[in-house]
């Protein structure tokens, strides 16, 4: 079995290098100051504007959300391509000794980061717990229509009301990687690692730009790793406080501070949640990469490609365009001061980001409904002793970056990035977003907040260790020398955390299972499996019911992995992105007549109302209503049957 998933891994591998190549010839003519003249960035040009492209279309009512027209405009990406490699062919097709070397390692990084979690998967692959059902049902119902936006696979003749285009940009993945799914799922988890380490390479390059080469990529390669799988300072507290790791778990780092959230990059890659927050991974680092490319040299085509990736930010995890426009705003309060004639050049770029993002967004912001409950204060902060634990390590690499660097030419980046890290840990402690969760007020806020301040201290962390192994840049013994071992033991004491993780997540490596995220089901629910087998092969446009199930449980499955929509799914979820209960509370009554009312006429009229065409009578079903299982039988025909469950196709 691992075998196989190694040729598959390595034949993904190939299709994305080639993916990359299309858009070389772009990336260079666009980035060709960057020391990697955008290497980084090829990938994601190809997958994600491929995606746009049939995304924008396909929101006009078109049915384009199929693999003929992804082949289509994924050849029109690469004739376009070809036109510039043959208008630039010296820039293009010019190569040297340096270039090569760091292509090489950013294909190695990716390689790693693909390789490593994708691997890691295999050995516990199913898509079963915490946000799986909600990531993968997004996904599944982006593969299963070829006109958007789509239905909400939980609220049956609703379209997703979510920060979906991650998920939907995962499909086009799965799509390019010709893979099932259930497979997908886990490849693209690894993907976005291979992606995250590869482009932050990228990024601490052109935030070291020392004359040294060579240490400026050590640095690129272990800022690479800090980024995507280093901890926080909290596993180093607890090691100095136990003598030990006895006793540690490892998602007490994301839970520490009461009734809060602060996860990280490494977390993510850890539980494999195909979360918002891990798909916009990419997205901001690539931002990142172009936004240190625009503060150097101020090119207007830098600005339109951010404020297309704000715009994808927008539709993927909206809380990363109010993080992206705090850093911008602190990038051009510098420009400000370096001369007031950068008024009119700061009001230009925010106007062109500002136009580019609306056109971007516009198609998902149409048909999306806020879910936002506005802005109020903390009443219950943190407890410093605790912020230390989580962030004294973190905030010494950002003092240290800001002394290290100096005057030098990276002064405005690397300042812009170390304030916003300090306002991104402050500003929760101050304010939160409101939503449904008054237990937990400020979660959401910290979490989001923090998640890109955990991201960007793994950047400044790579370029701080360039210019300590930069041995021609001037400094002092008396500074390098220390700052040599805090960095020493701040990165290795980080690093144990994934150590940690991995190994307890995945029991200790000890039983390999392959890559498909569905194989639970079959074996541990055949009768679920089956129903969702027969709705896959005779799907019809109408929508299911199966019982509504609560957050976290293995209830809604047949909607999640069948692409069928249900009337109600997952209560408190739907709760959160309707801004309400009351339609969810309607909708589960009306599943509850189904199953259990006598009443005909009434019945009808719901199968009816929700273009009802499969009804699902199974353990949870039994267990949730008392059944009448004659009015049920009466209802259409018996196409399936498990033992006792069985699947009711309505007349």
């Amino acid at each position: 079995m691992i075998s196989q998933d190694l040729l598959t891994i390595l034949r993904i591998y190939f299709v994305s290098l080639v993916l990359g190549l299309v858009s070389w010839p772009a990336t260079r003519v666009l980035f060709n100051k960057l020391p990697d003249n955008g290497w980084s960035l090829t990938r994601i040009f190809t997958t994600l504007f491929s995606a746009l492209i049939v995304w924008e279309i396909g929101n006009l009512g078109l049915p384009v959300n199929n693999t003929t027209f992804l082949i289509i405009v994924t050849g029109i990406l690469l004739v376009f391509n070809l036109l510039i490699a043959w208008d630039q062919a010296g820039m293009v097709f010019r190569l040297n000794v340096d270039l090569i070397k760091v292509i090489v390692i950013e294909e190695y990084l990716f390689l790693v980061g693909f390789f490593v979690v994708t691997i890691a998967r295999g050995f516990m692959p199913n898509i079963d717990s915490l946000e799986k059902f909600m990531d993968f049902g997004f996904v599944n119902r982006y593969l299963s229509t070829s006109v958007l936006p789509t239905q909400d696979m939980w609220q049956a003749g609703k379209i997703i009301n979510y920060y979906s285009f991650g998920h939907f940009w995962a499909s086009i993945l799965i799509r390019f990687f010709n893979v099932l799914p259930a497979t997908g799922y886990n490849i693209v988890l690894g993907f976005i690692a291979g992606l995250t380490m590869q482009i932050s390479f990228g990024v601490i390059l052109a935030m070291t730009s020392t004359k040294n080469l060579f240490a400026s990529m050590m640095g690129g390669v272990i800022g690479a790793f800090g980024v995507a799988f280093a901890g926080n300072t909290h596993i180093i507290w607890y090691m100095l406080k136990e003598k030990g790791l006895t006793g540690y778990w490892y998602a007490d780092a994301t839970r520490f501070i009461y009734n809060t959230i602060h996860e990280f990059p490494g977390y993510s890659f850890v539980v494999a949640d195909l979360h918002g927050h891990l798909l916009d991974l990419p997205i901001v680092l690539a931002f990142i990469l172009v936004a240190t490319h625009w503060i150097h040299f101020k090119q207007w085509k830098n600005e339109i490609i951010m404020g297309i990736f704000f715009g994808v930010m927008m539709m993927t995890n909206t809380w990363d365009v109010a993080v992206y426009g705090l850093f911008l705003v602190v990038a051009g309060i510098q420009f400000l001061f370096q001369g007031k004639k950068n008024i009119l050049f700061l009001i230009r770029s925010a106007g062109v980001m500002l136009l580019f993002m609306a056109i971007t967004a516009l198609p998902w912001w149409l048909s999306f409904n806020s879910i936002s409950n506005g802005i109020a204060a903390v009443s219950l902060r943190s407890e410093l002793w605790k912020l230390a634990a989580l962030w004294s390590g973190g905030l010494i690499v950002v003092l240290m970056s800001v002394i290290t660097e100096g005057h030098g030419i990276n002064k405005n980046i690397i300042r812009t990035m170390a304030l916003t890290i300090v306002l991104l840990i402050i500003i929760p402690e101050i304010v939160y977003a409101k939503d449904i969760y008054p237990d937990h007020p400020r979660a959401n806020t910290m979490f989001k907040l923090t998640y890109q301040a955990s991201a960007m201290i793994g950047l400044l962390l790579g370029s701080l260790w360039g210019r300590l192994f930069d041995s021609e840049r001037k400094m002092s013994r008396l500074w390098r020398l220390p700052a040599t071992i805090i960095m020493i033991f701040f990165f290795c004491g980080t690093m144990i955390f994934p150590a940690q993780a991995f190994t307890t997540f995945y029991n200790n490596f000890e039983n390999y299972q392959g890559l498909n995220g569905e194989r639970w089901l079959e074996t541990s629910t055949p009768e679920i499996f089956g129903a969702v087998n027969y709705l896959r092969a005779n799907f019809d446009g109408k929508n299911l019911v199966e019982s509504v199930g609560d957050n976290y449980t293995h209830e809604n499955s047949i909607s999640v992995f069948s692409g069928v929509p249900s009337i109600q799914g997952w209560r408190v979820h739907e709760w959160l992105w309707r801004g309400g209960y009351e339609v969810v509370a309607t909708r589960a009554e009306d599943v509850r007549v189904i199953y259990e009312d006598f009443d005909q006429k009434k019945t009808n009229e719901i199968i009816k109302k929700y273009n009802v065409g499969w009804i699902y009578v199974g353990n949870y079903e039994r267990g949730q209503y008392k059944v009448s299982e004659s009015k049920i039988l009466s209802l259409g025909e018996e196409v399936w049957r498990y033992e006792d469950a069985y699947l009711i196709r309505v007349k």
